[in-house]
């Protein structure tokens, strides 16, 4: 039962569209400040695709890690 659990931790991890809100090894927060403008058009971004906040962060970071590595 161990085994199968650390397969699905270590497998949920490794893909970003199924990544749920709070991931397996815990959460912390990220605090930081942006534009209101930008604010605005990310909040409506996430909305428009059925996201939530930290989804759209999280995809957006291995896009980049993707693209620069």
């Amino acid at each position: 039962m161990a085994k199968a659990q650390a397969r699905a931790k270590k497998s949920d991890t490794q893909r970003v569209s199924e990544r749920d809100v709070t991931p397996s090894s815990g959460s912390a927060p990220l605090n930081f400040k942006v534009p209101l403008d930008f604010r605005l058009e990310f909040k409506t971004y996430a909305a428009q695709h059925n996201k939530k906040l930290n989804q759209l962060l999280y995809e957006a970071f291995d896009a980049l890690k993707a693209k620069n590595d």
